[in-house]
């Protein structure tokens, strides 16, 4: 017997539900350490986290900025085109402008517009007489045409083009058919 008066062999209560189970001083210890690293690592991560959301904010921040030094610079070449515009139909609305000067300043002002826009790189899509090319023209019609290749570009009804390579429009085109026999 024991000083609990029963029977059981010393610390055992009968009742092994209740006992909580006595942790060694050194898993104490340990589970202490590991608590701790692992709060040092959730800190860590979220250094990274803000770290890496700083970084995306800055590199969005960049991105947002160089497109506006882009806008900036290209609305600037196109100011004169829109300037010779503004003095054609002023012109035109005083009554002093020639139908053949209106064609011209027309035609000067079209070219304004295609210099600056080229100067950053947009190109035309050369069409007319070349091969049907579905990856730069959509054909909207198919004519008949003598002196035409079956499958070549017959004209071009609205211009395509080309930001470097890659294509911003493509060219609305008539494309050469069958010629028929008789």
């Amino acid at each position: 017997m024991n000083d609990t008066g029963t029977n059981q062999p010393d610390g055992a209560t009968g009742n092994d539900e209740t006992k909580e189970p006595t942790v060694a001083p050194t898993h104490e210890q340990e589970i202490v350490r590991l608590r701790d690293e692992c709060a040092q690592l959730e800190q860590q991560l979220q250094r990274q986290l803000a770290d890496a959301a700083n970084v995306r904010r800055r590199a969005q921040q960049e991105f947002d900025e160089q497109k506006r030094r882009v806008l900036a610079g290209l609305t600037q070449e196109l100011l004169p085109a829109l300037d010779t515009f503004a003095m054609a139909l002023a012109a035109f609305d005083q009554g002093n402008a020639d139908p053949k000067t209106l064609v011209e300043g027309v035609r000067m002002t079209r070219m304004l517009l295609a210099s600056a826009l080229e100067r950053h790189g947009l190109q035309e899509i050369q069409a007319e007489g070349l091969p049907f090319d579905p990856q730069r023209h959509e054909a909207v019609t198919t004519e008949a045409t003598a002196g035409v290749q079956e499958g070549h570009v017959v004209r071009v009804l609205q211009a395509g083009y080309l930001l470097g390579d890659r294509v911003v429009r493509y060219s609305r085109v008539v494309v050469a058919g069958p010629t028929p026999n008789g």
